[in-house]
């Protein structure tokens, strides 16, 4: 698995029937975990202790953490859920959750729990289908010992098939002020990125979809959070030296559930700061990504940044599937402009500049941002 592919894990946990007991149990369920994942050794990863902080938030609601015992307080049959947390808390990988540290993982979880050694061969059944066998899912939604989490279990199966889809990989890309951001926020649904009229970032934001809703977005930006804050999200970490920031979150809207990459490039002005179209045309000469949306501002069209970033994307773009959006569409009308002659001069434009029957969508981002935060805000509240 690709380790940027973590990032469109839900966070399981949040689902976990476990949440309905005490918190004396869930803290003895994190605790039993943690100390699982110390058997394995690697508790240092800095993606497994960004899990362990979260699963810790998650479960203990700041509660002191007892003294491991070998007296386990929760009940048995929240043993058979094991597997799955903590193959997600080592990142999905196969180095580990396939290993002889199995092994003696389930050895310790059948002393520990006191369960018949034939036991053992289901606890490496529900690893397989941790790690996105079929066939082991099968077997295991059958089983009677999963009984009464059939429900959770679905979800977790449906977590693990999404990670393991080919996403689909789209590249975003404008000179500065022509409302990328705002267009990426109303895409997502939720405001991750900072949207303001200037030059915000010079990194590549690469922003994952999550296939279920679980109320966190997680990030990559020097340091790894696992629940950004707002603050985060908004605001690039000045010790992150390279050109990259990673973001995983559920997408509102039509876009929910779909398993989708988008490549968010630094706005291009070439007056401004040279290194932003530098580090843009690197990404567009990548080609990592099945469609590129091109935002234009209907407000500035034609400038002399446009034209050059178009003669850009012209060269390196290969075959790869454009799509322009005419943001800023709004205030076209606004200024009681002739809206069809707007999009028709610039079909034109875009065709004096090699693009061949170019695909041109009006849209004001603005506004479907505002309409995908209420959808939100009313979802929430049902």
């Amino acid at each position: 698995m690709n380790q940027q592919d973590i990032f469109a894990s839900t966070q399981i946990i949040t689902f976990n029937p476990i949440l309905r007991q005490t918190t004396d149990i869930r803290t003895q369920y994190f605790v039993y975990l943690r100390r699982l994942i110390r058997i394995v050794r690697w508790d240092k990863r800095k993606y497994t202790k960004a899990q362990i902080k979260f699963y810790k938030d998650a479960l203990c609601d700041e509660q002191e953490m007892p003294i491991y015992t070998r007296n386990i307080s929760f009940a048995h049959r929240f043993c058979y859920l094991l597997p799955y947390d903590l193959t997600m808390i080592l990142g999905f990988h196969p180095k580990v959750v396939k290993s002889e540290k199995v092994k003696t993982i389930i050895d310790r979880i059948i002393s520990d729990f006191s369960l018949p050694k034939e036991h053992a061969e289901f606890f490496a059944l529900e690893f397989e289908a941790a790690l996105g066998s079929l066939s082991a899912w099968e077997d295991v939604l059958r089983s009677n010992l999963t009984k009464g989490f059939k429900r959770y279990l679905k979800l977790v199966r449906k977590n693990i098939s999404f990670i393991h889809a080919r996403p689909y990989n789209i590249l975003i890309t404008a000179t500065m002020s022509a409302g990328k951001s705002t267009l990426i926020n109303s895409l997502v649904g939720k405001n991750i990125s900072l949207m303001q009229n200037m030059a915000c970032t010079s990194k590549i934001h690469t922003i994952i979809s999550k296939s279920i809703e679980d109320g966190v977005s997680s990030e990559y930006d020097y340091e790894l959070s696992m629940n950004a804050s707002r603050e985060d999200l908004l605001s690039d970490n000045e010790d992150n030296k390279s050109y990259k920031i990673t973001v995983g979150t559920f997408f509102n809207g039509e876009l929910g559930g779909k398993r989708i990459i988008l490549f968010d490039s630094p706005g291009v002005n070439s007056n401004e700061n040279a290194e932003h179209a530098r580090i843009s045309q690197r990404m567009i000469k990548s080609r990592r990504y099945r469609l590129m949306i091109y935002v234009l501002n209907s407000t500035q069209l034609g400038t002399t940044d446009e034209e050059h970033h178009l003669e850009v994307v012209k060269q390196r773009l290969g075959r790869t599937k454009i799509l322009f959006v005419m943001n800023k569409a709004d205030k076209l009308i606004s200024q009681n402009d002739n809206f069809r002659e707007s999009i028709e001069g610039q079909r034109k434009f875009l065709v004096s500049k090699g693009f061949k029957n170019p695909l041109i969508c009006p849209v004001s981002s603005r506004a479907a941002y505002l309409v995908r935060k209420e959808q939100a805000r009313r979802t929430q509240q049902d």
